[in-house]
């Protein structure tokens, strides 16, 4: 009696002749592929490939397996295990079920049937599908290819429609709850609250009504030590969420202003679903995208809230007054170009009352890295630099750049440099003979497909030869790529020293720096903090300036 769920109706092959080969038993099964006790289960695929090895007198070598993943994701452990013992010659023949088992992308598939087994002298069989690296009529494998692409297309397609169904019913439908929630044990859509985070959202929703600011109350929830989202999802068995270590004491106290922020926003702790917040930009890529907070699926009063909707609408009006913009004497001239030398953030600009002598009290503009206070231990030093004294030393070295370029003597110079004696003409005749030997290329790879579509050229040595010359192709590219890097950086060279100047002769009248000058000349404006020697203060500042980036000193 046949034993259910096995391959029935194969031709065994002669045995004898196969002993020279290792086999790896490829088993692949995701949630895509139907309900664990079909044909298609780990267990199922395992008992029919390893009884054809059998029959058919191949050695198991051993068995790779990738339950529970796609097969458009190639990056799957057990598959690049296979691959590795591949690599070291320990494996020679690969067998699988059928094609989609190797995998669903037509493309990638391919690529493995026909040209990276080929390469290595590795047979693949796929049972099911009549699929013989050995035999010549394998013509139908690319279809399968590329309907097996198609069901994987169609499969996101539904399962997309699913999820938005659910959204809409206001089921929770999300791998993981928000803080302050947890799934239900009984109905998995459905969010109940977990006590200890709740608790902690509760006082942020307090300490917010009572007037603080979203610094301000993580610098609270810092001093209480109260354990960061991500460190009590760990503590709590959840995986996927101890990226929160960073190798620093008390780290998983240190709450961020941002964590604060998307709690205090977030409409679900007023008892709303709140659903596609992110979606896959293709069932390929599987890359999530962030999705406009107007196209969000909202469902209200789904579950139990932490918050009243007044207390949450009271919230956003406070959220909202302290995002007014500040009001300076001046316009930011500078925003976005400034950066700290020593930890690399951007510079803020602030407001600073300042008793002067003879001129009382006055409002004065500077600039700080604000990182110095919120990671001390990576920016050790209070960084900052006075508006005017900033705009006074970036007005003059900017005006020196302009001399400078504009001097005709060195635009002549770096010219001199871009067209010298440095090799290019060998680089040419280099470049002319890779030119012509990938037209070459070009021409033998149509010619042999179509000795290929007439049966002029069997099937193998139409592999063969179509991965040697592709392999062939890809190197001349490579250092087609090479040659035109270094023949047109010289050229790159002076042409940027002509857009600067085009620059420079635009602005070389100006006499007051503006946010539009700034940012078609300069790219980056870094500054050291300050340092005190013989009684006087001093900073160095370093200008990177556009298409040649460097400081010109």
């Amino acid at each position: 009696m046949e034993q259910q769920g096995l391959i029935t109706g194969y031709i065994p092959i002669n045995s004898g002749a196969n002993k020279q080969y290792n086999a790896a038993l490829y088993l692949r099964f995701s949630k895509d592929d139907g309900k664990a006790g079909d044909n298609s289960s780990i267990v199922t695929q395992r008992m029919q490939l390893e009884r054809y090895a059998q029959e058919n007198g191949f050695a198991i070598h051993d068995c790779y397996v990738d339950d529970g993943y796609s097969g458009l994701n190639y990056d799957r452990p057990g598959f690049q295990r296979m691959l590795g013992d591949i690599e070291s010659g320990k494996v020679n023949l690969v067998i699988t079920k059928d094609l989609s088992r190797l995998g669903r992308d037509y493309i990638q598939t391919g690529y493995y049937t026909e040209i990276y087994f080929t390469e290595r002298n590795v047979r693949y069989i796929a049972v099911n599908d009549g699929v013989d690296t050995q035999k010549a009529d394998n013509d139908i494998a690319p279809f399968r290819n590329i309907l097996n692409d198609m069901y994987s297309k169609d499969i996101s397609r539904k399962v997309k429609s699913a999820k938005r169904q659910r959204a809409l019913k206001g089921f929770f439908i999300n791998p993981q709850a928000p803080y302050g929630y947890k799934k239900s044990p009984v109905n998995r859509n459905l969010l109940v609250v977990d006590d200890e985070a709740a608790d902690t959202v509760r006082l942020i929703f307090d300490l917010a009504l009572k007037g603080g600011g979203m610094e301000s109350i993580a610098k609270e929830l810092t001093a209480r030590r109260i354990l960061i989202p991500s460190a009590l999802k760990t503590a709590q068995g959840l995986k996927g969420f101890d990226h929160f270590d960073k190798g620093k004491a008390n780290h998983c106290y240190k709450w961020s202003r941002g964590t604060v922020a998307q709690i205090l926003k977030d409409s679900v702790y007023a008892g709303d679903m709140v659903n596609r917040k992110y979606e896959v930009q293709n069932y390929k890529t599987k890359k999530l995208l962030p999705v406009p907070k107007e196209q969000h699926i909202v469902v209200r009063d789904t579950h139990e809230p932490l918050v009243s909707r007044e207390d949450f609408a009271r919230v956003q009006e406070l959220i909202a007054a302290r995002h007014m913009p500040r009001k300076h004497s001046h316009d930011n001239i500078f925003r976005g170009l400034l950066f700290c030398s020593e930890c690399g953030k951007r510079l803020s600009l602030s407001n600073q009352h300042i008793k002067m002598k003879g001129k009382g009290i006055v409002l004065k503009s500077f600039y700080r890295c604000m990182n110095h206070y919120k990671n001390p231990d990576e920016c050790l030093h209070y960084n900052y630099i006075y508006y005017d004294d900033l705009y006074g030393q970036i007005r003059e070295a900017v005006q020196k750049m302009i001399d400078k370029v504009l001097d005709d003597g060195l635009l002549c110079e770096v010219q001199k440099r871009a067209d010298g004696s440095n090799g290019n003409d060998k680089l040419q005749a280099e470049k002319v003979k890779h030119e012509k030997r990938l037209n070459t290329l070009t021409a033998i790879l149509k010619r042999l497909y179509e000795d290929y579509a007439s049966d002029s050229l069997d099937s193998g040595n139409y592999k063969t030869m179509l991965a040697d010359y592709q392999r062939e192709q890809q190197q001349v590219k490579a250092r087609l790529e090479v040659i035109d890097g270094k023949l047109c950086r010289t050229d790159n060279q002076a042409e940027s020293f002509r857009k600067l100047k085009q620059l420079a002769e635009a602005y070389a009248g100006c006499t007051e720096l503006t946010a539009e000058m700034l940012k078609q000349l300069i790219e980056r404006i870094e500054i050291t903090h300050p340092i005190k020697a013989d009684g006087r203060l001093s900073q160095a500042i370093s200008i990177t300036y556009r298409f040649i980036k460097t400081d010109l000193e």
